[in-house]
Order: structure tokens, then C-alpha cells, then sequence
């Protein structure tokens, strides 16, 4: 596996409305992950949006096999309505992910925790494993949710289906 040193000014991950206020994960540290690709980019809470929700996962994890589907599912009318829904795997190599993947397709944006370092100092007490950021503040969210479950949960966040 490749090693990464700590650049001085990692992108932000453009694109879906994340970009601008940086998300501070205890201090004033950004969550710093990876595409697939290795490329290192940072997460935020955009200014404009309510929420953003990181998901760690797994491909080992089969509670994170049945729920990545549902949650896929129900977060895709929030595109656009200021709940931003982001899946971290933990620890997988990136070839694990991309076979995970091809069986079990998403169309949430996947991003990579090679070491688990992230998820460990948000949320690491169990996969799968939320991340939820308001302008209220953050809080970790254990255990899997079935579909209407994270319907439930994105409405209270402000993104109900229509």
C-alpha cells in the first residue's frame, strides 16, 4: 500500500456540494481521506448545505453489504436538498472495494480510510458507522439501518422524499 505524507494544501472534494467550510473532526483537523484513485481530498460541510453524512464501511462488514444498498436508495432525492451523503471505506485495498462494488453497485460518492485512522477518531466503535455533521454540531450514529430507517433518519436531517 502506498504511503502518503501529509501534504500542505490538500484539494477539497468538489463536485455534490462539498466544498467550502472545512469540517473540523475534533479541533480544527479536516477529515482527510482518499479516492479510489489515491487521491487525497478533505470533506466538508459546504456553507449552503444542512448536513453532511460520512458512512464507514467495510466490504468484510455484512451488516455494511445489506445496508449500503438502502442507504444508496433513500439518499438519493437529497442530491441537491442540502443533505450531502458520503460511504468511507475502512482499511479495504482499493481492488477489495472496486470488486465489492462491481457486485453491489452505488451511485453515492465512495471514498477510502486506508488505515482507519479517521473513522477511528469520529465514530470507530463498529461498522458500519455515521458521522452526521450539522451547523448544530456532530455526532456519531452506530449500527446499521434498514431502508426506511435512513428515510427517517435523512427527513430529519431535512431531506424527505416527496
Amino acid at each position: 500500500m502506498r504511503r502518503w505524507t501529509r501534504p500542505r494544501r490538500l484539494p477539497t472534494l468538489a463536485g455534490a456540494g462539498l466544498a467550502g467550510l472545512l469540517l473540523a473532526a475534533g479541533g480544527d483537523a479536516p477529515l482527510e481521506l482518499e479516492t479510489l484513485s489515491g487521491e487525497r481530498v478533505q470533506i466538508a460541510l459546504d456553507a449552503e448545505e444542512a448536513a453532511l453524512v460520512v458512512h464507514f464501511w467495510a466490504v468484510w462488514c455484512v451488516e455494511c453489504a445489506i445496508e449500503l444498498p438502502a442507504l444508496d436508495r433513500a439518499a438519493q432525492p437529497c442530491s441537491g436538498r442540502g443533505v450531502e451523503v458520503v460511504t468511507v471505506n475502512v482499511g479495504d485495498d482499493p481492488g477489495a472495494i472496486v470488486r465489492f462494488l462491481a457486485e453491489r453497485p452505488l451511485r453515492l460518492r465512495v471514498l477510502r480510510d486506508p488505515e482507519g485512522d479517521v473513522w477511528r477518531r469520529v465514530a470507530g466503535r463498529g461498522l458500519p458507522a455515521n458521522l452526521v455533521v450539522t451547523r448544530e454540531g456532530r455526532r456519531a450514529e452506530l449500527g446499521p439501518r434498514d431502508a426506511e430507517g435512513w428515510e427517517e433518519r435523512l427527513a430529519e436531517l431535512g431531506c424527505a422524499r416527496e
